[in-house]
């Protein structure tokens, strides 16, 4: 098992790697007819969205100023950077419910399948019980195999399907 050193996201020096990170959960977790595109070109015509791009950064700061989400960058004991992690905190005081939601998960190619997402899962269990939370949330893309996997080893079950039709 791999010994994660969780940093909190430094806001300035740290948001092109984030927004990279994001970029690429996104399109792995995205409709098939957009990821019918190269990543390179999904990418590019990302980042030309301007307003896009600056909502995403402005809830990724969300997440990193409430003391109840998490917005980290994930690194080895050498200072290697394996992951970047983002959860969300929301409560329905009517339904009752209280959740952290994990909105993004990017592990680097050269620590994949060692582990550490799971560990972040774990990780995010502990967070969600510690902040009050009655309910932890993830998703993932429909044709996402090793997540949807990984989240049935978890334990997490199907709560939505989501639909759309392209015109």
């Amino acid at each position: 098992m791999i010994a994660l050193v969780h940093h909190p996201i430094d806001l300035v020096r740290d948001r092109d790697y984030v927004l990279e990170c994001h970029c690429r959960t996104n399109y792995v977790c995205d409709s098939p007819w957009a990821r019918a595109i190269a990543y390179e070109e999904y990418r590019r015509n990302w980042f030309a969205m301007p307003e896009q791009m600056q909502g995403a950064w402005d809830f990724i700061q969300e997440c990193a100023n409430d003391p109840r989400g998490v917005a980290e960058i994930i690194e080895s004991e050498a200072g290697e950077t394996i992951a970047y992690f983002l959860c969300s905190f929301w409560e329905d005081k009517e339904a009752g419910l209280v959740c952290l939601e994990l909105q993004d998960l990017y592990v680097e190619e050269a620590f994949r399948k060692q582990g550490v997402a799971s560990q972040l899962f774990a990780y995010a269990e502990e967070k969600a019980r510690a902040a009050g939370a009655n309910l932890l949330r993830s998703g993932t893309g429909r044709e996402n195999a090793a997540s949807i996997a990984m989240h049935a080893k978890l334990g997490y079950g199907i709560y939505r399907y989501e639909f759309e039709k392209r015109l």
